[in-house]
């Protein structure tokens, strides 16, 4: 008998939690490193080099990892053929880099760190490629153990970089490209990867496919990296590095819930893909499983802005503390940013690259506009709030269009109510208004019992590995649920 879909979710999600939840806990350990370490405008302009590299990536690289995933996953006698083509485009994509050079010797800030530049990108593109692919085996157990080998090597470099040769903002490029470094050669070892580097194995089709895939999704990561990025560009420039050095630290707080959720999110790629694969009905199992992440994503969420004032005062030193004022909007807007990466998988599963695209370029139109307005009128708060209302946007969009390819519910009304309740506590947090912390807690309380019946639903179903209904009926449960969706008028 296969193995039950909640069961196969939870075993992988356990897999992987315990390599990537540590590497995740890497970024608390080392925040307090780099407040006391690091200057605001050091840490300011180390932050943007890393960031111009999320930039750099997907254009360098054709934006080939997801295909590298989709490609290789169920596809075992072209799976040499899928990495070789992955690997091929990569140092394609660095010649192409090599020609740019001189051109981002000329941004000014970045002209000192080109060469890092380039080994950061490349590296971080050879992690992620290889990633892409022990996940497209279904090699979860090489992908987690490369998570701890990689946040190890991370922290051993991070000291020796920083507090050994105080080498600063090329301490700190450096700590991210050995640890990406080490990473790449445990998957070659331990995934036995040369295995599958095979150029005569790459045939003009799957070549072809894998670039119409991938293309689309050049445009697609570029306007996610302005969504997420663009921000700390706009402050660096239009206020000043350490303005930026104090918010790219405020993002680390809630962004654990992104990189987190980003280890569930992984594995629920491959579930779906899985039943893509099998021609199965998968609506009914995608509402369960998306009620109970949202809930969990705002229970956790109103826990951030409860706590972030106590969290910036044990993990940031000096003149970082005051990265506390915005957490709370960053807080939402994490919130979504992980829902709709949650809704997003179903454009992957469903080859519909050109659907992301839409939704990104929507964000970023969004995101660009409200920075130009809010930086210039209150400064990196500004930047906060626009981060937060284009998600919010995306959220929206990536749904309506999400729906056209997969029936699954939306408690809109549910939605709502957990947003307004998150932007109050929010509200009332920044504002330090009497008796802030009594309210905020009231509101976490609000917030849990809206949301705590679901968890407890979604995870209970998950750890029993039930299904409500055969496989066989997937279908007709998928039908009755979205036309009791469409008759309750509360849903997107």
């Amino acid at each position: 008998m296969a193995e039950n879909k909640y069961k196969k979710l939870l075993k992988n999600s356990s897999i992987l939690g315990v390599g990537e939840v540590l590497s995740k806990l890497l970024v608390f350990i080392l925040l307090p490193l780099y407040s006391s370490v690091l200057t605001t405008g050091e840490y300011g302009i180390a932050t943007l080099v890393a960031d111009s590299s999320n930039l750099l990536f997907p254009i360098v690289t054709l934006g080939v990892s997801q295909a590298v995933f989709r490609f290789s996953y169920g596809r075992g006698k072209d799976r040499a053929a899928v990495f070789t083509a992955g690997l091929t485009m990569l140092f394609s994509g660095m010649v192409f880099f090599v020609l740019i050079s001189p051109l981002l010797r000329m941004i000014p800030r970045m002209s000192d760190y080109v060469l890092l530049l380039g080994m950061y990108v490349f590296m971080f593109a050879l992690n992620t490629i290889c990633g892409s692919f022990l996940r497209g085996m279904d090699a979860v157990k090489p992908f987690a153990i490369k998570g701890i080998i990689c946040t190890a090597a991370n922290l051993l470099f991070n000291i020796i970089f920083l507090l050994v040769f105080k080498l600063g903002v090329t301490g700190y490029l450096l700590a991210n490209i050995c640890g990406d470094f080490v990473a790449v050669l445990y998957m070659f070892w331990g995934g036995d990867l040369l295995d599958y580097i095979e150029p005569r194995q790459i045939t003009r089709p799957i070549l072809l496919d894998m670039i119409r895939f991938s293309v689309p999704l050049i445009p697609t990561t570029i306007c996610w990296w302005i969504v997420n990025m663009s921000d700390r560009f706009m402050i660096t420039y239009m206020v000043n590095e350490g303005a930026n050095g104090v918010y790219a630290a405020a993002y680390k707080v809630p962004n654990i819930m992104i990189t987190v959720t980003g280890i569930f999110i992984n594995v629920w790629q491959m579930s779906l893909v899985n039943e893509e694969n099998l021609g199965n009905k998968w609506g009914g199992f995608f509402t369960r499983i998306f009620n109970g992440f949202k809930s969990v994503m705002f229970v956790v969420g109103t826990m951030i802005i409860l706590f972030c004032k106590l969290a910036a005062r044990i993990l940031l030193r000096n003149a970082f503390y005051e990265a506390w004022q915005y957490m709370p909007y960053l807080t939402v807007a994490c919130i979504f940013e992980g829902i709709t990466s949650f809704v997003g998988v179903i454009y992957i599963v469903k080859k519909k690259s050109v659907n992301s695209l839409i939704c990104a370029v929507a964000g970023a139109a969004v995101n660009v506009v409200l920075n130009l307005i809010l930086i210039n009128a209150i400064g990196a708060m500004g930047a906060a709030i626009a981060t937060m209302m284009s998600y919010m946007a995306v959220y929206f969009v990536t749904t309506y269009r999400s729906r056209m390819l997969v029936g699954y519910r939306v408690d809109l009304p549910v939605t709502a109510a957990n947003t307004a309740l998150l932007l109050t506590q929010g509200i009332i947090t920044v504002s330090e208004v009497k008796y802030d912390i009594l309210i905020s807690v009231l509101i976490a309380a609000a917030v849990l019992v809206i949301n705590g019946r679901r968890v407890y639903s979604t995870v209970r179903e998950i750890l029993n590995g039930r299904r409500r209904v055969p496989a066989a009926s997937a279908g007709n449960e998928t039908g009755k649920e979205l036309s009791n969706e469409q008759n309750s008028g509360d849903n997107v």
